[in-house]
């Protein structure tokens, strides 16, 4: 359910700095009781009683050196995602740092790159 708009939340407040209860402002506006509770005691207590939805922690990378990668790559080109996942992140779980390699721009296939070459 999306929340109040900001404007609705600021008459609200300010109806009820001109002397309107909790109860009287939720029979007006015809919201639940706690609704007005809980903004107005926010108010009180922090002086803001704007909507907080969307705050979160959001993602965080677990593995971000791609240049650690490109390096052990280079010095073990035959590495697969496991070997250099267990050299460079142990800690990390498999299916995380697979993920990791995908967001830095790795892919898990092989170029055919020698083969090619050999054969002509």
């Amino acid at each position: 359910m999306p929340s109040y708009s900001q404007d609705f939340r600021d008459i609200v407040i300010n109806k009820h700095e001109e002397g309107m209860t909790e109860f009287e402002l939720s029979k007006f506006f015809n919201i639940d009781k706690r609704t007005v509770v809980s903004w107005i005691e926010f108010y009180k207590r922090t002086g803001d009683y704007s909507s907080k939805q969307g705050v979160g922690c959001g993602r965080v990378a677990s593995f971000t050196d791609k240049t650690l990668i490109e390096q052990y790559l280079i010095d073990h080109p035959d590495a697969s995602a496991l070997d250099i996942k267990e050299a460079l992140a142990p800690d990390i779980p498999r299916s995380t740092f697979y993920d990791c390699l995908n967001r830095l721009g790795f892919s898990f296939k092989k170029r055919l790159q020698n083969i090619s070459k050999e054969r002509t």
